[in-house]
């Protein structure tokens, strides 16, 4: 089993190891890596601009003209000779790949988590496993407690999963790991989900409800599909 303590101090640090654990710090933690990669290069800009003209310390430019190699005036901007233009647009360049970064980030991580936020009763995402017969389905669901109050030990449960001709994935061929899960405050917790499937079991797409124990209100929908055997 996989566990965390979530962080509480609000720095870059704990954000980064909390949005591993909880997917709504990922918004907090999206934001401060914009903030830190803008922050880096505007720095950058400024330290070419006081490179070049020390002495306004980057506040003031210089209009004059430089001529380039074919004996031309080049009419861009310069500060003390150093062309800022080209700067300007490594910085938007650089600007625009951090948030089309983030932006994928962000989208990349809530699709398909199965999660129970036990503190506030809701329930997000479902469990969609595949195997061939016979073989082992496997995937997980966490648990979180967003609150200050111990919980307890929670335990799930899975009805049985049926197909639309009547087949069935008994309820006993499926296994958590742990069996019970402790739930102290500020908490989250990783539960893996097992599905043996026999050879008996025909090919198809059988479906459940996932459970936990002392909250009526949480369920997630579970899905195997069996696929035949390897020929």
């Amino acid at each position: 089993m996989s566990e965390r303590e979530i962080g509480d101090n609000g720095n870059f640090a704990d954000l980064f190891f909390s949005s591993i654990l909880d997917p709504e710090a990922n918004a907090r933690r999206l934001t401060a890596i914009q903030a830190e990669g803008l922050r880096a290069a505007s720095e950058l800009v400024d330290r070419f601009i006081r490179i070049a003209n020390p002495e306004s310390n980057g506040s003031g430019y210089s209009k004059k003209q430089s001529v380039n190699q074919n004996g031309e005036e080049d009419k861009g901007e310069t500060a003390n000779g150093a062309i800022i233009e080209p700067l300007l647009r490594s910085w938007m360049t650089m600007a625009e790949q951090f948030l089309r970064g983030s932006s994928q980030l962000s989208e990349g991580t809530a699709d398909g988590l199965a999660t129970l936020d036990l503190e506030k009763a809701e329930a997000q995402g479902a469990l969609d496993l595949t195997c061939r017969s016979p073989g082992v389905a496997r995937s997980e669901v966490w648990l979180h407690n967003r609150g200050l109050g111990n919980l307890g030990e929670v335990r799930l449960r899975c009805t049985e999963l049926l197909a639309h001709d009547g087949h069935v994935i008994s309820s006993a061929a499926i296994e958590f790991e742990p069996e019970t899960v402790p739930m102290p405050g500020r908490s989250s917790r990783g539960v893996s989900i097992k599905v043996l499937v026999n050879q008996e079991v025909p090919p198809g797409k059988y479906c459940g409800t996932l459970l936990a124990e002392g909250y009526p209100d949480l369920a997630i929908p579970v899905a195997v599909t069996v696929e035949p055997p390897a020929s």
